[in-house]
């Protein structure tokens, strides 16, 4: 594919260890039904096929927004990886699940697109974005250890 100079790359890469078996993890995870319960911006997410597509609706910055995301990697307690197909931003979020010290280690690399007029905004969003992920994962950490109050 040839280089796309109109496009800029916004990307990160977060961790978090949860006191939880790398298993129960990786269930919750990859039950996109749980997508709201752990990411502010979900508002709703349903599998098309189990496993391989699935569709989330999603409220940020004031504006609502449905994307389709395809699974690139399924491997249990190993790998989750998903792309947008359809949606108003192209990205990929990777998370990788290990074992530690009793508890799982979540790894997650996210890297989107933007293209346009969007591309000028790139380093706020990146921001934002960043800001909001940090946020969800701390709270599926809570929700997952029990100290959230909608957690499971």
């Amino acid at each position: 594919m040839a280089a796309q100079p109109n496009l800029h790359a916004v990307r990160f890469d977060l961790e978090v260890t949860i006191a939880r078996p790398v298993a129960a993890v990786f269930a919750y995870v990859t039950d996109v039904r749980n997508l709201p319960e752990w990411q502010d911006s979900a508002i709703e997410a349903e599998w098309i096929e189990p496993e391989r597509r699935f569709r989330e609706r999603r409220s940020f910055l004031g504006r609502t927004a449905e994307t389709e995301l395809e699974v690139i990697a399924f491997e249990p307690e190993r790998r989750f990886d998903v792309k947008a197909v359809k949606g108003p931003v192209k990205f990929e979020i990777h998370h990788s699940f290990a074992a530690d010290d009793g508890g799982t280690l979540l790894r997650v690399s996210a890297e989107a697109k933007t293209g346009g007029a969007l591309r000028f905004a790139a380093a706020v969003a990146k921001s934002q974005v960043e800001r909001q992920f940090r946020s969800d994962l701390d709270r599926l950490k809570r929700v997952l250890e029990g100290s959230d109050p909608a957690g499971v």
